[in-house]
């Protein structure tokens, strides 16, 4: 059997899509995708590689500290400074050999957009959920 992450859905609250555009596509810089089939009111969708982040209106935004979406990214320095002057709180956490930082979207999901490891790039460095 084979496994592979389709698709994570994070809440965001009722009316917050216009603000989870702004974050998701402007400042971490991630597609967004439409389709007319999936498309319908109180839904974002943004392309991860051939994953997808999916984001969904509701009441419920809990909070779990330790859960998070792990995001490696192409050019973490940009969007540092994206997110900094933007005003978003920002915590740096290098580990191993990469460069990581930890961020929070306006609904209170936390992510980590890890850095490439220089000069190589392997499957195993996809997407990673948790962690």
């Amino acid at each position: 059997m084979s496994y592979h992450v389709d698709h994570v859905q994070l809440p965001v609250s009722i009316g917050g899509l216009p603000e989870a555009r702004r974050f998701y596509q402007t400042l971490i810089g991630l597609p967004e995708l439409r389709d007319p089939v999936l498309d319908r009111p109180g839904t974002l969708r943004f392309a991860l590689g051939p994953q997808r982040l999916d984001l969904a209106e509701g009441h419920y935004l809990g909070v779990a500290p330790q859960a998070h979406l792990a995001l490696h990214v192409d050019d973490l320095a940009a969007i540092d400074r994206r997110l900094r002057a933007a005003r978003v709180p920002v915590d740096r956490a290098p580990v191993d050999d990469r460069d990581r930082l930890y961020v929070e979207d306006p609904f209170g999901n936390r992510l980590e957009l890890i850095a490439p490891k220089a000069a190589q790039h392997h499957d195993a460095d996809a997407l990673h959920v948790g962690g």
